[in-house]
């Protein structure tokens, strides 16, 4: 039996001398494994599409819980993302983040949709905001919203230095001031990227390094996940200051 699938490729893994195991992230069937035959042989026709954060339509033969990739099409590799470390790197993120948010089976359009349209967006414009602004969204769709316009206590407009808890997932005000210390630049880089109403001034590079490790800690206490590209990529951030 052959299926047809928009997919985004995740994770890659070799497998015997010439072949790898892909992990897709497919808007029709959500994520599923697949080996890719031959793709590592020079000059291998879809070893393009065996390769991190490519997009394509796959058509793949199913045998039982197995798939084969036969052919693929439409291929977008995103070259911008290759040619540019820091690119590359929060694309990587950006699908560790899926990876660690999906389980195998479960159909997730509209973050599927959101994570080929950040990619996109990496491309040609900061790849930082793309990556907070894809964070904020997958952690909505997997239950974990957070409200970066009122104190989670009083209900107060949240402004200027504020507290976040982790454990609750929620913000407060300074004089309710439950959990870590979080600074206006970083509060506003969230607010910005959320679509929510922002301070005009610029955005900081610090702020969007705080903001990334203020999600990355939230993302790891709610689900045990460890992104390793996530982490190198916020450690990027901190040595380009």
């Amino acid at each position: 039996m052959e299926i047809k699938a928009d997919a985004l490729v995740l994770r890659t893994a070799d497998y015997g001398e010439s072949d790898k195991m892909l992990t897709l992230f497919t808007l029709q069937y959500g994520k599923i494994s697949a080996a890719a035959k031959g793709v590592r042989k020079a000059g291998a026709k879809l070893r393009f599409a065996a390769q991190p954060f490519c997009f394509a339509e796959y058509v793949l033969a199913k045998r039982g819980e197995r798939y084969t990739m036969i052919s693929a099409a439409n291929t977008d590799g995103f070259y911008a993302l290759r040619e540019n470390i820091d690119k590359f790197y929060a694309a990587a993120a950006l699908v560790g983040i899926c990876d660690a948010l999906l389980y195998d089976g479960i159909v997730n359009e509209e973050l599927f949709l959101y994570a080929v349209n950040a990619l996109r967006g990496m491309c040609e414009g900061d790849e930082a905001e793309e990556l907070i602004t894809f964070f904020l969204k997958a952690l909505e769709l997997s239950g974990y919203m957070l409200d970066l316009t009122a104190c989670a206590e009083c209900g107060a407009v949240l402004e200027g230095k504020v507290f976040f808890d982790i454990a609750g997932g929620c913000f407060t005000c300074p004089d309710c001031a439950k959990g870590a210390g979080v600074s206006e630049s970083t509060l506003e880089v969230l607010k910005k990227c959320a679509g929510k109403p922002y301070r005009a001034a610029p955005v900081s590079a610090d702020g969007k390094r705080r903001a990334l490790k203020l999600l990355n800690a939230y993302f790891r206490a709610k689900t045990d996940a460890e992104v390793k590209a996530l982490n190198e990529y916020i450690a990027m951030l901190s040595a380009g200051e």
